[in-house]
This record gives C-alpha cells, sequence and structure tokens, in this order.
C-alpha cells in the first residue's frame, strides 16, 4: 500500500508499496526512549509527524 508521511513544517514523505505495522508504529511512537525513527530509509525525529495516511485518504 501507499502511504504518506506528513510533517509539521508542511514537508511530505512519500512511500510507495510500503508495509505498515500501524501497531509497532504507535508502540515505537509513544517509547519515550526513542527519538529518531526510520520512515522510507529517512532518519526523522519522531516529534515533527503529524500523519501517517494511506494515500488513497490524501
Amino acid at each position: 500500500m501507499d502511504y504518506q508521511v506528513l510533517l509539521n513544517n508542511g514537508q511530505t514523505i512519500n512511500l510507495k508499496n510500503a508495509e505498515f505495522d500501524a501497531t509497532a508504529f504507535t508502540a515505537t511512537l509513544n517509547d519515550q526512549k526513542i527519538t529518531f525513527v526510520n520512515i522510507g530509509g529517512a532518519i526523522i525525529n519522531k516529534h515533527i509527524i503529524v500523519s501517517v495516511l494511506p494515500m488513497t485518504a490524501v
């Protein structure tokens, strides 16, 4: 499935044919010891992620 990640600076990361485990991703975001996440090969600060939506919803 294709996803779009919206960042708080208005930029987006488009993920094509990505496998996305929402449960694992949510656990990672809620882990206070983790500051950065890997999204599509980009290492970003988890605090700038606004949303992760299927491209069909964008």
